[in-house]
């Protein structure tokens, strides 16, 4: 199932906000009944899904209040309720169909809150490339410190365009075991169920190992990470193969991943064949590596 957010703007821009966020539907709930709103965590659910839209003047105003909660621009909200075929006028809003279709996967593997439970303090990912250029696997090392009581977390992985969500698979190593599994085959995504198999409870701290394989022929220009809090520390560590070289490399930052350079620097590979990126303090938005092959 994909949901069509072109006939429901506002469920797709408030899943983006509550993504970048990190908050739960819990903590949403919490502060909404802060400032007096007693809107239940299924309806919130509802809203961002579409299945239910607020149109009643109480619920309205809980709109307003939930632009405030999630430091969107005052009014985006209510715009989209009163215009909801219209176009998102910003490079934020216009993930907001993206985010949908993950929010989907997210909620087939038993993730409904997606990656809001758990606060990522750091995360390491080693990426292999083969001799056609091709993305051969990933190997993620990632600390978490639990929001909220939990026992699972989604994965994702999105492949290039073109490829067949199929031929990617992920294999747990520790912390978690493989579940669940949800694709998209039009965005060519994964998303699965790491399953904890105990409760991690608020405050505690969770380790996660796994390998993502991409058995796709489509060439690779270019890896990035989401990053949703700045706390996190990140490193991104690529490795090519001898026959397949790039000739130009740089990394670079963006707010949005369809939004100009925030930061581009040239770089160049290691003897070994390897470039790696370390942000300490990452701010949100989009960091990676692109190249360009001869």
């Amino acid at each position: 199932m994909v949901i069509d957010t072109g006939s429901n703007r506002f469920s797709g821009e408030l899943r983006v906000a509550l993504h970048a966020s990190g908050l739960t539907l819990d903590a949403v709930q919490r502060r909404l009944a802060e400032r007096g709103f007693a809107i239940g965590r299924s309806t919130l659910s509802y809203w961002q899904n579409g299945h239910r839209l607020p149109t009643q003047p109480t619920s309205l105003l809980a709109v307003t209040a939930l632009e405030e909660i999630l430091k969107v621009p005052i009014g985006s909200f209510t715009e989209a309720l009163r215009h909801p075929n219209s176009t998102p006028v910003s490079p934020e809003l216009d993930m907001a169909a993206a985010a949908a279709r993950i929010g989907v996967l997210m909620e087939g593997v038993g993730c409904p809150d997606g990656m809001a439970t758990l606060e990522p303090l750091s995360a390491i990912q080693v990426a292999e490339f083969g001799p056609t250029g091709c993305l051969r696997s990933v190997r993620a090392v990632e600390t978490y410190r639990a929001l909220v009581d939990t026992d699972r977390f989604p994965i994702l992985h999105g492949g290039e365009p073109g490829g067949r969500p199929e031929l990617i698979r992920h294999e747990a190593v520790s912390g978690g075991r493989i579940g669940r599994v949800r694709r998209d085959a039009e965005a060519n995504v994964v998303v699965s169920e790491l399953v904890f198999d105990r409760f991690v409870r608020r405050g505690e701290h969770h380790f996660l190992h796994y390998l993502t394989f991409d058995d796709n022929e489509q060439r690779s220009l270019l890896l990035y990470r989401l990053v949703v809090t700045s706390r996190s520390m990140m490193v991104l560590d690529l490795g090519f193969h001898p026959d397949c070289l790039p000739v130009r490399l740089e990394e670079f930052e963006r707010a949005t991943d369809n939004g100009p350079d925030l930061f581009v620097r040239q770089r160049t590979l290691s003897p070994d064949r390897r470039v790696t990126l370390v942000r300490e303090r990452a701010r949100r938005g989009i960091v990676g590596l692109r190249w360009e092959y001869a």
